[in-house]
């Protein structure tokens, strides 16, 4: 149970957005912190951890290209004597840290740049443990509850962790706050805004982009999605976070190729576009990084274009996936690990998390293993099975015995829906 445990733990890791390659060491990072101006200085003694365990060396980095103002800093710090914020990571390798820990660099980072979308620079992802690297270092559980993500003891010190922690029973005020934030993003979500990308379709007889996508559906006509599926550019895709996701789509700014009235469709993410970089962004290489497109099926393309075009401009934007039925679980597997595929997922349509419970034992995470298919190495044949999932919203739903203890490999389940 324990190894089992330990397989499903999940670590975080820096990534460089341009290459979307995780950054693991200081080696790696101080080039890229080079170009944007900022000097690496020789690694330094650790601060007092936030857990009380030994520490490890820091390395930080120091803005050197000038240009940012200090006023902006004076007006916006608490104390006017507060230095100004400094990006630094523990030494040397910058792998499994907290979130803390990331968020607190790339906030110095982006003090300096000042950039609309840090996003575009470095984003924070998860990824299992080495088999070997990680083996004989010391974890913690990112927070006090089932958390599937760890991080290296003695690298998350104390004065960041007193900033960025926000204990939500301290008070009725901070109870108030997180409602109000629920509402704000619940909002927003419905009035997000229209972003622009391209579109094209792919040439297939039965009217669906593909039957074997990088999501792990299988038959798109099977699990409902049918002609309104659809593969993502690489920065869309996010490595197959967003399967199942749903975006209104539609035509805009060409009067010959777009139908009038410029209507929308719904779609479902289901498969990959992979980048074509030996062709042109303008013409073959549409799905290249950084570029935002969707591949439609030509049925579905026919409802916002003319058939007769080639590449055509579109707006899009996340919407509420509208699921008839609750959400569905095929088991697949062999008696040393245990799959299961989700499909037909309501609210935003995007798994981020799920665990596992047989009869005869607790909830056991399970990690991706490609689009939304979910893995752990367990042998619970024989009992009857409880799955809990978690959409990227948060939102946290269990269908408690959706599978009797005679389930079998290949049969899929319904369970309860957002």
């Amino acid at each position: 149970m324990e190894e089992c445990m330990r397989e499903c733990m999940k670590k975080l890791a820096l990534w460089f957005t341009n290459t979307f390659k995780p950054i693991m060491t200081h080696d790696e990072l101080e080039p890229i912190m080079a170009t944007l101006g900022f000097v690496g200085l020789p690694p330094s003694p650790s601060p007092p951890s936030s857990n009380g365990g030994a520490g490890v060396p820091w390395k930080e980095y120091v803005y050197s290209a000038g240009g940012w103002q200090r006023s902006k800093w004076i007006i916006s710090s608490v104390e006017t004597t507060t230095s100004p914020p400094k990006p630094r990571l523990p030494y040397p390798r910058i792998d499994g840290l907290h979130i803390y820990t990331y968020r607190a660099f790339i906030d110095a980072v982006n003090f300096y740049l000042d950039m609309s979308e840090i996003s575009d620079l470095f984003h924070i992802r998860g990824m299992p443990l080495h088999r070997e690297h990680d083996r004989n270092r010391k974890w913690r559980r990112m927070e006090e509850d089932e958390s599937v993500f760890v991080y290296r003891e003695g690298t998350l010190d104390q004065a960041t962790y007193n900033l960025y922690h926000f204990d939500k029973n301290s008070s009725t005020n901070n109870s108030v706050f997180f409602l109000f934030l629920l509402k704000a993003c619940e909002i927003n979500a419905n009035i997000e805004e229209w972003k622009t990308a391209t579109a094209t379709y792919s040439k297939e007889t039965d009217g669906s982009i593909i039957t074997e996508g990088a999501c792990g559906y299988g038959d798109l006509h099977k699990t409902s999605f049918g002609k309104y599926s659809a593969g993502l550019s690489t920065i869309l895709f996010n490595r197959g976070s967003t399967c199942g996701a749903c975006y209104e789509l539609r035509c805009v700014d060409h009067i010959l190729w777009c139908l009038q009235g410029s209507p929308s469709i719904i779609l479902t993410a289901t498969d990959f576009c992979p980048p074509n970089y030996g062709l042109s962004a303008d013409y073959g290489g549409w799905c290249n990084f950084p570029k935002e497109h969707f591949e439609m099926s030509e049925a579905a393309f026919a409802e916002i274009a003319a058939s007769s075009a080639d590449i055509v401009p579109v707006q899009y934007k996340r919407v509420r996936c509208q699921r008839s039925g609750g959400l569905r679980f095929t088991l697949s597997g062999n008696s040393h690990f245990f799959q299961v595929l989700i499909t037909n997922v309501g609210l935003d349509g995007e798994v981020v998390a799920v665990k596992v419970k047989g009869s005869k034992t607790g909830w056991i995470p399970m990690a991706r293993n490609w689009g939304q298919i979910w893995q752990c190495n367990i042998n619970i044949k024989g009992q009857p099975i409880s799955l809990e999932v978690t959409a990227s919203s948060g939102r946290t739903l269990a269908s408690y015995n959706v599978a009797p203890a005679n389930w079998q490999f290949s049969q899929t389940f319904e369970g309860k829906q957002f």
